[in-house]
């Protein structure tokens, strides 16, 4: 193979986007129980500010580089209030573009029974229903920059992370019911997130978004500063279905207003 072809696999690896995923699920005692799963989608060239901005924030208030920050922390008190505010307002100026998918896990397996869609069939299903919403925006964002992308997900368990593989395969090769996923290369990379920063930074965006959603702690503060960082219609403008995707939502959206969406 020439060094053309070369340059094209080297190109799958050094990407001008990348999209970081995590996932929370959650219920409260008035809320109906929710599965989120989201990501941030980040350029290349601005993968080196967001790193000094998160490494530069951990250094002014003390906390180790190699320790991870997780939401589970900051809820139980293990990351104290000052390190998450400060590492909520830099996410808030942070080079990146927001998406979260949430599955209300009530709502959704009256309105598409299990035994006739797969959407709600088993947990795993209902991860690879919010993959499969999630793929389709970075899809989105992907073709209109004119761009490819790569997807990497916090590993789970071995058997978990094998068959996410095989799903997101089969969609890559098949595409989703609403279109082909033809710029996302290479299927899922999987690893652990105490080992990334764009990991880490997924499961704040992520909790908070769920968090907000339940009313719950300081998920609304927080996803109040985040809202500017989160993914808009190109045309409307609009959040719903773009940057926060509903499935299924209660009151349905006018298509014809959304119609890439």
């Amino acid at each position: 193979m020439g060094p053309g072809g070369r340059l094209l696999i080297a190109k799958s690896y050094h990407l001008r986007a990348c999209i970081f995923c995590s996932w929370t699920r959650a219920a409260s005692s008035t809320r109906a129980a929710s599965f989120a799963l989201g990501g941030i989608a980040v350029r290349d060239a601005d993968w080196p500010e967001l790193r000094e901005l998160w490494q530069r924030t951990l250094r002014e208030h003390g906390w180790p580089l190699e320790r991870e920050i997780k939401w589970h922390g900051i809820r139980k008190g293990a990351v104290p209030p000052p390190v998450a505010d400060a590492l909520f307002q830099a996410l808030a100026a942070a080079p990146f573009t927001c998406y979260v998918t949430l599955l209300d896990l009530e709502l959704g397996p009256r309105l598409f029974p299990p035994a006739e869609h797969d959407f709600f069939r088993s947990p795993e299903d209902v991860y690879a229903t919010g993959l499969m919403f999630l793929a389709e925006r970075f899809q989105h964002l992907l073709a209109a920059e004119e761009d490819l992308g790569m997807i990497v997900i916090d590993s789970r368990f071995r058997e978990a992370d094998a068959r996410l593989r095989r799903f997101f395969g089969d969609l890559t090769e098949e595409g989703t019911p609403y279109m082909r996923l033809e710029r996302i290369v290479e299927g899922l990379f999987l690893g652990p997130s105490h080992y990334s920063i764009g990991l880490q930074c997924a499961d704040l965006v992520v909790a908070a978004t769920a968090a907000a959603e339940r009313g719950v702690g300081d998920g609304r503060r927080y996803l109040k500063q985040l809202l500017p960082r989160f993914a808009r219609h190109p045309a409307t403008g609009e959040l719903e279905g773009v940057g926060l995707k509903r499935f299924p939502e209660a009151e349905p959206r006018p298509r014809e207003r959304h119609r890439l969406f």
